[in-house]
């Protein structure tokens, strides 16, 4: 795999994220990617024939940790529609928008969000990069 790109936290906490949100008969990876003003890690799940589909959005991008509120809302159990299994997944909200976060135990103990799982608009709102990362600080010619 390669990190190009990629946080220290985001690859720390890359084999928690590929195991809790493994999609069957899909390859996991970790991209980036721009939601709204900020750049995101984002985990997605890739068919044999490659395409891509967002899966959740990393918390460690301030602007998007700053908007979480856990809520105490009702957790349902079992896969949800697309494969994702519902263990460590908690109801929140972000503005208005209802949402379902992967948590994990903080350095307090207590629940503390690691990744917002995709929503429509979230899929409508995610461009990842479609340039090399190799070339993205190169400066422009002219």
């Amino acid at each position: 795999m390669s990190a190009i790109g990629l946080a220290e936290q985001e690859r720390r906490w890359w084999p928690f994220l590929r195991e809790r949100l493994r999609v069957p008969g899909h390859l996991m990876a970790m991209m980036r990617g721009v939601l709204g003003d900020a750049e995101v890690a984002a985990v997605v799940a890739v068919t044999p024939e490659g395409v891509v589909r967002p899966i959740a959005v990393l918390a460690t991008a301030p602007p998007i940790a700053d908007e979480i509120r856990l809520t105490d809302g009702p957790r349902a159990d079992g896969p949800r529609g697309d494969g994702v299994a519902r263990a460590g997944l908690r109801p929140a909200k972000i503005g208005d928008y209802d949402v379902e976060v992967l948590v994990a135990d903080g350095p307090d103990g207590r629940a503390a969000p690691v990744a917002v799982l995709a929503t429509p608009w979230i899929d409508q709102h995610l461009l990842l990069y479609a340039r090399t990362l190799w070339h993205r600080r190169r400066p422009r010619p002219g």
